[in-house]
């Protein structure tokens, strides 16, 4: 009797189990070889996050992928081609970095205007390779659109809740032709940059109407265009509080006294209620959350806490949409769980998907400072295998 009854707890903890995390089946894999360590090096960071995924049981996101298209740009492409080449045989969703109304010189725009303007309407040198992997049935793939996010604390020192920019000017949305022209080149998923403090201009105080107004003219010309669009709270974990009329600029980072991790969670709660719209198929928490009241280990707590909350914060709402989860930092594909050694993220409807961001420099910062030849000289011996296995993942929650 005690035999069977133990058993049984068996059976029915394995049945929890089942219900509580959907189960990815093993898939064979495939072995990808590549021709040099640099490639080597980005396909076996992108196998780690992919192990990572399987062994927690979870699904993923590559929110941000970019290369240059002018120094070394042959070099960078072959590497792409790899990466994109891993990508589709695990089967992960990716938004490549990026489209918009980037300045001529800048070299890592996949699509940008044809001169300076409003309207994306030309392809850059990354666009053939972006367009060669586009979306299947099992995963969605697209571009970053980051004009909403100009100008901001990262890239402007008075910028602040007093001193927002000047819509137009200092940043924007895209026109309806710039969406019409992406689905004409085979995008099929946007992830739209939005900044925190124009769209709450206060910690826990209502969203801003105008701008809200602007964010979802945005998701009707992407709705309009057929496109699938990632909201992504383009900011850090600090938010840049007065400046201009509003008096003395401060930077407040998340987990502070005066920006608890629970400030997140509400703008969320405001923010889920505010994009019940049906072009917005994700949202995604924050970008990169690098700057918290902590950093190392107990900076990833501050975040593990935050992002938790602003999950339940979304869910109390009703909202069952897709929410993308960024690491804390080392957040890229081959230091992924380093500071997250498993899955923390409780979602009753199981729709999370954990976002990483791949850039093929040393550092992983996407600045490509070194050339291609200091590149190679830079990879850490023993270098990686230069052929990998690769096993699909299970079905992913950002599909068409």
């Amino acid at each position: 009797m005690l035999r069977k009854a133990t058993a049984l707890c068996g059976v029915l903890l394995v049945l929890v189990a089942a219900l509580a995390v959907p189960l990815q089946p093993e898939k064979s894999s495939k072995v990808l070889c590549v021709g040099d360590d640099v490639q080597a090096r980005a396909v076996a960071g992108l196998a780690n996050f992919s192990a990572w995924l399987r062994r927690n049981r979870a699904t993923g996101f590559i929110g941000e992928i970019g290369w240059p298209g002018d120094r070394d740009a042959a070099q960078w492409s072959r590497v792409a081609e790899a990466w994109y080449s891993a990508a589709d045989a695990i089967g992960l969703p990716v938004t490549a970095w990026a489209a918009g109304t980037w300045p001529a010189n800048y070299p890592m725009a996949v699509y940008r205007p044809v001169a300076q303007g409003l309207q994306v309407d030309v392809a850059g040198p990354q666009a053939r390779i972006v367009e060669r992997h586009g979306s299947t049935p099992g995963y969605l793939r697209g571009v970053n659109l980051a004009a909403g996010s100009f100008a901001a604390s990262d890239s402007n020192g008075g910028f602040g809740t007093g001193n927002p920019g000047r819509y137009g000017q200092d940043y924007t949305y895209e026109t309806p032709s710039s969406y019409g022209f992406l689905a004409g080149r085979g995008v099929r998923l946007v992830r739209l940059a939005v900044n925190w403090e124009r769209l709450q201009p206060r910690p826990f105080g209502p969203l801003d109407a105008t701008e809200l107004a602007r964010v979802r003219t945005a998701l009707g010309h992407a709705h309009a265009a057929g496109l699938a669009v990632i909201i992504d709270l383009h900011n850090y974990g600090d938010y840049a509080l007065g400046g201009g009329r509003a008096g003395a600029l401060r930077m407040l980072r998340l987990g502070q006294f005066e920006l608890p991790t629970t400030a997140l969670a509400d703008f969320w709660s405001r923010m889920s209620r505010a994009v019940d719209d049906p072009a917005v198929i994700g949202l995604g928490l924050l970008n990169e959350p690098t700057r918290l009241a902590a950093d190392g280990r107990a900076g990833a707590l501050i975040w593990q806490r935050a992002a938790q909350e602003a999950v339940d914060a979304i869910r109390a709402t009703g909202d069952r949409r897709a929410i993308l989860v960024s690491g804390y930092i080392p957040m890229g594909p081959p230091s992924w769980g380093e500071m997250h050694p498993v899955a923390w993220i409780r979602d009753p409807v199981h729709r999370v998907a954990y976002e990483s961001h791949a850039y093929f420099d040393h550092d992983g910062s996407g600045h490509y400072w070194m050339s291609y030849a200091d590149e190679l000289r830079s990879v850490t011996w023993p270098a990686p295998a230069r052929c990998q296995p690769l096993t699909p993942l299970g079905r992913q929650v950002l599909t068409a």
